[in-house]
């Protein structure tokens, strides 16, 4: 009988068969030399990220003014090019052997997640979107020697989705809809480890927080989450070894004291967490995302109009 994933992979345009098999094949190298590749290749892909690349700039420019015009260009540069590597660590993430992970991260704090697990009512691990943030989920999962349960962005071609979250269910148990918070209070009632990135802009259960000294429209649903589950929340960084080859995973105590009488304020304390994180290592967040689209009421755009959807243009 067939799996959904064989299923789906028929009903792929020959484009995606070619980009899968591909990347499957890729993916099964030894690990230095797919970051060997990634590297080499990540200065052509940047030439070619267009839209994004202004966005990148954007971000750049609102977030770190005190850099000369000069040092923004070279930060927008650098994270062109770890953007392009993280394509290869996504398609790793997905399709690798355990033979290709096992021995490229140092995990610190572990003791702190598996403690929290012992406590019965599961844990929620908050991410961010670093550019590598898919195979931190793959990694902390072999870690702990136990899959996750991740909230995911689908994607919008049925079969393409089916591929994708067919390879990620090899590490990832259950994948969670992003909107679905149901899905997501059960899997901590059940005792599991849930991924989850508080770092978005869904219109949907936001509220303005600083991020760089930007009122940045960011999900406040973390605290609701920590409230109605009574899981404790602890914070997972990712981040690449300075000479690019490995990972550094760091899992922190759980938040104290957390959630508070506040909401926003919760988001805030996250959200301040996370820029300090960030600032280590500015050339490996996702600012290709659009994360000031969403402006307070009043405030001029963050980006030119042709960058943004027509609702965000008001």
């Amino acid at each position: 009988m067939k799996s959904d994933a064989d299923i789906a992979a028929e009903r792929l345009s020959w484009r995606w068969r070619l980009l899968f098999a591909l990347a499957r094949w890729l993916a099964r190298r030894p690990y230095r030399r797919q970051m060997r590749i990634a590297h080499w290749l990540s200065g052509p892909m940047s030439l070619l990220a267009g839209k994004r690349g202004a966005i990148v700039a954007a971000n750049i420019g609102l977030c770190f003014p005190e850099l000369n015009a000069e040092q923004q260009s070279q930060l927008v540069w650098r994270n062109l090019r770890s953007t392009a590597v993280s394509v290869f660590e996504t398609t790793m993430a997905w399709f690798a052997p355990r033979s290709v992970t096992a021995d490229i991260v140092e995990v610190e704090g572990l003791e702190h997640l598996q403690q929290a697990l012992a406590a019965g009512k599961g844990a929620l691990c908050l991410f961010s979107h670093f550019t590598m943030i898919e195979l931190g989920g793959r990694l902390l999962s072999e870690a702990l020697g136990r899959p996750m349960h991740q909230m995911v962005r689908r994607n919008n071609d049925p079969a393409v989705e089916a591929i994708i979250d067919g390879a990620r269910r090899r590490f990832c148990e259950r994948t969670l809809e992003k909107k679905n918070l149901g899905d997501l209070l059960r899997s901590l009632r059940e005792g599991h480890p849930v991924g989850y990135a508080p770092d978005q802009n869904f219109n949907l259960h936001m509220a303005f927080v600083p991020f760089f000294g930007q009122p940045a429209a960011t999900l406040t649903m973390t605290s609701r989450i920590a409230r109605l589950s009574r899981a404790p929340v602890l914070c997972c960084w990712i981040s690449r070894k300075p000479d690019g080859y490995g990972y550094r995973l760091r899992i922190d105590p759980p938040l104290a004291q957390f959630p508070g009488a506040d909401p926003v304020s919760d988001t805030a304390r996250i959200i301040a967490l996370l820029e300090t994180e960030v600032r280590k290592v500015p050339e490996q967040y996702l600012w290709a995302h659009r994360r000031f689209k969403t402006r307070p009421d009043g405030s001029a755009l963050a980006y030119e109009a042709k960058l943004l959807k027509p609702r965000h243009r008001r």
